[in-house]
């Protein structure tokens, strides 16, 4: 056909959507590539898929356009309460324990729908939380949903659904959370909408993802049948950045066909009726003797009922009939990354520069190898004490090793030495606010704003993992506005 690719331009495309997207399309799916090319080409505007190649090779493509791209090469299958048996776990065990955990704290429960698509999920999970009936009033509780596609973000805002949305839903679904409107629809009640807001999002970016409301410190995440499309290497890189994100002791809800992935981020497997979710350890607190008992509020341990998989058993189930075939544990697929209980890492030798150290350590500690990365972290702080870098780093480790007073202690020392790192000032206020220490925190973003002040905003601040000066400023602001803190 006029204006068909030949492979080398496939190849070319492949390679770019790879590279843009994380999205998996080899030889073997060129194909299905070209036609959702051709798809793509007419919504944007061009008469076939060559001309269409040769505007996408532009190296500054807008976000928007990535967003309807991805759009075209993916599928957004979803709707209202997908796979019951998840929800039924997240209303009846998951979300009362956590409820309970930050009762009458001013830092709230915290959850995030990643790849929330038209809002379907992030509804659903809104729904299952107001369900549970525990939150007290005042208890600030957040929904944040993400995608990439800026179409299915206006229609998850708008919040107006017609009947493919609800596909055998339960029968108080639409009666209880849903009002209908003209042309057969129904849109979502103002009390469940005002639970969730939506952000652009590419999870496929290298930064660490960090919004205006919070994708940091985080008590359960959906990303549910979005990195089934992703290369197998960028889909491990999320699952680690998922596990970075969420707080100790927090939940990552997986589609039927990702169960594999996350051993990357090394969680913990527990079974539930009919679905099973993964559990982000809690270091310090399983590091505790056994025969303690677990305090009210303590969330070491899986509540009843939580039954814990085998890390060493046999996979998860097998994938859903027409889900992709390929797997992380299958043959030429790149082995994993060292667990926590690998060899220990032996210290940096002469000639190693700081930078290459920082290096050696946030890369421990990105792959789960917590207490080697603290190790390694504090042998190299005893000869190099005056380093505010190396401090800063040790805190952040700290942190996700759910160890808040060793880590104020650590930021404190870093900002002694350097008054002007604005990673630490961040970090600190995030750490009070979390200890309920408003005036603290509210003193700590107030120094980010002061320094951020002479920054362009499009300075890059190496220190939050690639994050803008710019970005991170909205990021404080708002912060400090639904923070109680303004």
């Amino acid at each position: 056909m006029a204006g068909a690719l030949s492979r080398p331009q496939l190849e070319r495309i492949s390679e770019l959507i790879a590279a843009r997207l994380a999205l998996n399309f080899p030889p073997e799916r060129w194909d299905d590539l070209e036609r959702r090319l051709t798809l793509a080409a007419r919504e944007f505007g061009f008469p076939d898929p060559a001309q269409f190649s040769v505007w996408l090779n532009h190296p500054s493509l807008p976000p928007r356009k990535l967003g309807a791209l991805a759009s075209q090469l993916t599928i957004s299958e979803t709707y209202f309460w997908r796979e019951p048996l998840v929800f039924q776990a997240l209303e009846q065990q998951v979300l009362p324990e956590k409820i309970r955990a930050w009762r009458g704290k001013s830092r709230g429960l915290r959850l995030w729908s990643a790849g929330c698509a038209t809002g379907e999920e992030a509804y659903s999970l809104a729904i299952a939380l107001r369900r549970t009936a525990l939150l007290e009033p005042g208890q600030p509780a957040m929904v944040l949903a993400t995608d990439i596609n800026p179409q299915a973000l206006r229609i998850a805002r708008a919040g107006v659904y017609g009947s493919w949305s609800f596909r055998n839903p339960p029968a108080w679904l639409k009666q209880d959370h849903f009002l209908a409107v003209r042309g057969g629809k129904w849109v979502v009640r103002p009390e469940i909408r005002e639970m969730v807001s939506f952000a652009h999002l590419n999870l496929a970016e290298e930064a660490h993802p960090v919004l205006p409301g919070g994708i940091q410190d985080l008590d359960i995440i959906l990303c549910r049948n979005v990195l089934m499309y992703f290369l197998p290497e960028r889909a491990r890189a999320v699952v680690k950045k998922l596990h970075r994100c969420l707080t100790g002791g927090g939940w990552l809800v997986l589609g039927a066909c990702e169960l594999s992935l996350a051993k990357f981020g090394h969680f913990e497997a527990v079974q539930f009726p009919g679905a099973i979710l993964f559990r982000k350890p809690n270091p310090v607190l399983a590091a505790r003797p056994a025969s303690r008992q677990p305090a009210e509020g303590d969330e070491s341990q899986p509540s009843a009922g939580l039954v814990p998989v085998s890390s060493g058993s046999a996979a998860a189930p097998p994938p859903s009939p027409g889900g992709p075939t390929w797997s992380l544990d299958s043959p030429g697929a790149p082995a994993d990354e060292p667990g926590p209980g690998s060899a220990p890492v032996a210290p940096p030798g002469p000639g190693t520069t700081a930078e290459e150290t920082r290096g050696r350590i946030r890369a421990l500690a990105d792959s789960g190898r917590l207490p080697e990365a603290l190790a390694l972290c504090e042998q190299a702080l005893s000869s190099a004490k005056l380093e505010p870098k190396l401090h800063y780093l040790h805190a952040t480790i700290l942190l996700e090793m759910e160890d808040p007073e060793a880590a104020s202690v650590a930021l404190r020392r870093a900002l002694y030495l350097e008054p002007a790192l604005v990673a630490a000032h961040f970090t600190l206020g995030n750490l009070l606010l979390r200890q309920d220490n408003l005036a603290g925190a509210r003193k700590s973003f107030g120094n980010v704003l002061r320094l951020l002040h002479a920054r362009a905003a499009e300075e890059i601040l190496p220190e939050i993992e690639g994050l803008t000066a710019g970005r991170l400023r909205a990021i404080v602001q708002a912060t400090l506005k639904t923070g109680g803190l303004a």
